[in-house]
Formats: structure tokens, C-alpha cells, sequence
């Protein structure tokens, strides 16, 4: 069953809010990333056509943002074959962190998210940033501190 125009307009609106709020913070962490401008903007282009096109199931999912973010995840994945990082220990940190962990370590400590900012945008709890922050920081603390990376 289709949505009604009225559906479809306000539905459309969510998205176009969605992407509003959240493509500034995507552009930075696929720029953390990748680094190469082009492959920032064809991951996050990707995740946000992804995200368009399954938006009524995506707003029925109770994670949006986290099915989003791990389109991101993806993506990035995706675009990373092709280019080294950028930031020099970014790939040790993916490497040998669990991915929320390696997201919370960059959010946090080199994108200057706090801990709610980015469990907001990666769609977890609050606790498992910090917990993602504790487990990095036990097995890799020269990496987690701020200006490390």
C-alpha cells in the first residue's frame, strides 16, 4: 500500500530533515576516513540514496539511525579499499578494535563528539560508546587520547 500525498509530503520532510542534521557529522567521519574528497562524497551520496529509498521501512525499524550508520560503515568500508587513510592510525585503530569501538574512538577523541553526539549518530546507547572507549582504550591507549591519531 502506497502512502497518501499528505504521508508521502511529511515523510519527505523527515528525510530531508534527517539528511540536514546528519550529513555534516557523515561528511566528517568519511573524511576521517578516506581523506580523499571524492570517495567522502560518493560514500555518503550512497548512504543517503540507500537511506531514500527504504525510508518508510527504515522509519518502521526501531534503529534507524543505527541501520543508517551501518550503511555509512559500509560504504566507507566499500570506498576504503581504493585509498589509504588519511589520518595517520586510523587503519590499526579499524584494524584492531571492534567497529564501535573504532567509531567512538574517532567520534569522540578526534571529531570532538561527546558521548551522546555520537551515540545519537551512530544510533546506540550512550553505553556503548562508553564502553566502546573503555575496550579501546585498554587495548590500544596511545591511540585514544585526543590528538593521537
Amino acid at each position: 500500500m502506497r502512502p497518501s500525498p499528505a504521508a508521502a509530503g511529511v515523510s519527505g520532510l523527515g528525510f530531508s530533515a534527517f539528511t540536514e542534521r546528519n550529513q555534516p557529522r557523515y561528511l566528517r567521519y568519511a573524511a576521517a576516513r578516506l581523506g580523499v574528497d571524492s570517495a567522502v562524497r560518493s560514500a555518503v551520496e550512497a548512504t543517503f540514496a540507500f537511506a531514500q529509498a527504504q525510508w518508510h521501512w527504515l522509519l518502521a525499524q526501531p534503529g534507524l539511525a543505527l541501520d543508517v550508520w551501518e550503511e555509512l560503515r559500509y560504504q566507507v568500508s566499500c570506498e576504503s579499499e581504493h585509498y589509504p587513510p588519511v589520518i595517520r592510525n586510523v587503519a590499526r585503530l579499524y584494524d584492531r578494535l571492534p567497529q564501535t569501538s573504532a567509531d567512538s574512538v574517532l567520534l569522540c577523541r578526534h571529531l570532538g563528539l561527546d558521548v551522546d553526539e555520537a551515540s545519537d549518530l551512530m544510533g546506540v546507547e550512550r553505553a556503548a560508546v562508553e564502553a566502546g572507549l573503555v575496550v579501546a582504550h585498554r587495548n590500544l591507549p596511545f591511540l585514544v587520547e585526543r590528538g593521537c591519531m
